[in-house]
C-alpha cells in the first residue's frame, strides 16, 4: 500500500492521463479471467492508486456532457462485475457494450460452450457458441446515470462464425425495434448450459436496477464504477471504444 500512500498524499510525480491509462491497460490486457474475490483483490492491491490519480483528471464530469461521448459500442477489458466470468470461457474480443441515443443499451457476451475435462477436443469444437445479451435502459436522475434491466436474450450459434461488430449490432437492433417490453418478464432457457454454472450465472441478470458512474470517461476510455444497491459492494470496469 506504499504507492497508495505516495498517491493520496501527492509525493507521487503525477504523469500524464495517456501514461495513467496505458499503466493500467498494460496490467490488465492480456491477464488471464480469475475468480471474482481474485479480481477485487487484484484491484485493491494492483488498480486502486491509479484509478484514484486517474479520477482526479476525469475531463468530463458532466453526466450530460458525457452523454455524447457514452453513444457507441465499447468492449470491457477488465471488469469485476460477475456477469463478464459468469460462464467459462468468455471470448474477450467478441464482448460489447452498446448505447444508443434512445436511452436503449445492452451487455453482450460469447461464450464457448464445453469447458468441462471430460469432453474430447473434437466434442468441444462441435459444440455451439452461446451468446447472452442482457438489454437495459440508461437515463439521468438528479444529476446521475441510472441502468435498468429490461429483458435479456440468447441464441446457439456457429463457434466458426465469429460475433462481430455487425452482427452484434443487427442482434441487439432488431431485438430493441421488435420484441422488447419493458414490463414483460421473460424466462432464460438454460438448460444447455453446463449444471454447475447456471445457479451462479442466474444471479447476474436478477438485480432490476444500478447506479454507474464514470470515473474517467473520455472519446475512447471509461473507468466505471457500478453499485446496484449501498449495501452492495461497488464494481469497477474498463472498457474502451470499438
Amino acid at each position: 500500500m506504499v504507492m497508495l500512500e505516495l498517491l493520496l498524499k501527492n509525493q507521487l510525480s503525477a504523469p500524464k492521463k495517456l501514461e495513467f491509462k496505458n499503466e493500467i491497460l498494460a496490467r490488465v490486457q492480456g491477464r488471464n479471467p480469475e475468480a471474482l474475490n481474485t479480481e477485487i483483490n487484484f484491484y485493491k492491491t494492483e488498480l486502486l492508486p491509479y484509478f484514484i490519480k486517474l479520477s482526479q483528471r476525469n475531463p468530463v464530469f458532466s453526466v450530460t456532457e458525457q452523454l455524447r461521448l457514452l453513444v457507441g459500442i465499447w468492449t470491457p477489458i477488465w471488469s469485476t462485475i460477475s456477469f463478464h466470468e459468469s460462464l467459462p470461457k468468455r471470448i474477450q474480443d467478441q464482448c460489447f457494450q452498446i448505447f444508443q441515443q434512445d436511452g436503449y443499451c445492452a451487455s453482450v457476451a460469447r461464450y464457448l460452450l464445453g469447458k468441462e475435462s471430460s469432453l474430447s477436443d473434437n466434442v468441444q469444437s462441435k459444440l455451439p457458441a452461446y451468446d447472452f445479451m442482457v438489454i437495459q435502459k440508461y437515463e439521468v436522475k438528479n444529476g446521475k446515470w441510472y441502468l435498468e434491466n429490461i429483458d435479456r436474450f440468447q441464441a446457439f450459434k456457429n463457434r466458426e462464425v465469429p460475433l462481430t461488430l455487425e452482427s452484434v449490432y443487427n442482434w441487439f437492433t432488431n431485438v430493441v425495434n421488435t420484441k422488447v417490453k419493458p414490463n414483460a418478464s421473460k424466462a432464460l432457457n438454460l438448460e444447455n448450459l453446463e449444471i454447475n454454472h447456471v445457479n451462479e450465472f442466474k444471479k447476474t441478470y436478477l438485480a432490476t436496477s444500478q447506479v454507474f458512474e464514470h470515473l474517467y470517461i473520455d472519446n475512447d476510455w471509461r473507468l466505471v464504477k457500478t453499485q446496484a444497491d449501498v449495501s452492495h459492494l461497488p464494481s469497477y470496469t474498463i472498457a474502451v471504444r470499438r
